[in-house]
């Protein structure tokens, strides 16, 4: 049965056959998303960087984030196809054009709004009491954070080919905040930044966090002699960690029970040290 959807993004009512039997995933959060509320069996086809769950790596890759192959996709038959905004914005209007049913997810600037994509998910696909639930289960995770009374600055940097930190409108700095912590550029009204060594500095941050491409021994070596290139030498005397990549940048709800978790974990490690 033909069923006309909202999409608030799109501003438009997105037509798709209801529920879909065959979901292309093009969005690496939404593929997480639909596996944990049980709809993975239906999705037949992903981007390259869906591999969360486990089982989402098995499934027929179409391209990169930003790049189809339609001969693939045409196929498939989808009768709805997930993507998100930013780097995804003319994929989108292109699939559209071509006449596919597109539905289309906001790129999340908080977890409240890694949350909402999940109820958004689920009711476009009919899968809306699964939703609720795996929303509440994330939800009780945070509640269990306790407000800390002292918050130590962080400073987050992310390999994406070049220094990138965040900025207020992003789901890190609000994690961030979330887990007990201060952003040091949660002060910028921009999503990501290149960081300023300048304004780096005079943060003085308490925790450095660096998310390299990739995970290698050899991470952590790499990361100081770039901030030794960079002028940067006074980070080294604050606490360290070197996550895994794509682990903080990642918008589904694996970074509220995963990454959520692991950054309360090392900002409550610093408070206790400093008791």
């Amino acid at each position: 049965m033909k069923k006309k959807i909202f999409n608030d993004v799109l501003d438009d009512f997105v037509e798709i056959e209801f529920p879909p039997k065959r979901i292309v995933s093009l969005d690496p959060a939404a593929t997480e998303t639909l596996f944990l509320i049980g709809a993975g069996g239906l999705v037949v086809g992903t981007d390259a960087f869906s591999y969360r769950p486990p089982e989402a790596k098995n499934l027929l890759k179409l391209g990169s984030y930003t790049h189809v192959k339609y001969e693939l996709l045409e196929k498939l038959k989808p009768e709805i196809i997930f993507t998100t905004q930013g780097a995804q914005k003319r994929l989108t209007s292109e699939l559209i054009d071509k006449g596919y049913p597109v539905y289309s997810l906001r790129v999340a600037t908080s977890i409240g709004e890694i949350l909402n994509n999940i109820l958004i998910v689920g009711n476009a696909v009919g899968y809306q009491l699964a939703s609720r639930q795996l929303h509440s289960e994330l939800l009780k995770i945070i509640n269990k954070i306790p407000t800390p009374q002292l918050r130590p600055s962080v400073y987050i940097e992310l390999d994406l080919g070049g220094p990138i930190s965040p900025g207020f409108p992003t789901h890190i700095s609000d994690g961030v905040w979330l887990a007990g912590g201060r952003n040091i550029f949660d002060n910028l009204v921009e999503a990501y930044v290149e960081p300023d060594p300048k304004s780096v500095k005079e943060a003085e941050p308490d925790i450095v966090i660096y998310e390299p491409k990739r995970e290698s021994p050899d991470e952590l070596q790499r990361f100081i002699r770039s901030l030794e290139r960079r002028g940067l030498t006074e980070l080294l005397s604050a606490t360290i960690y070197v996550t895994k990549g794509d682990f903080l940048a990642h918008q589904g709800p694996s970074f509220i029970t995963e990454s959520l978790t692991w950054l309360n974990k090392t900002i409550s490690s610093w408070i206790q040290s400093k008791k």
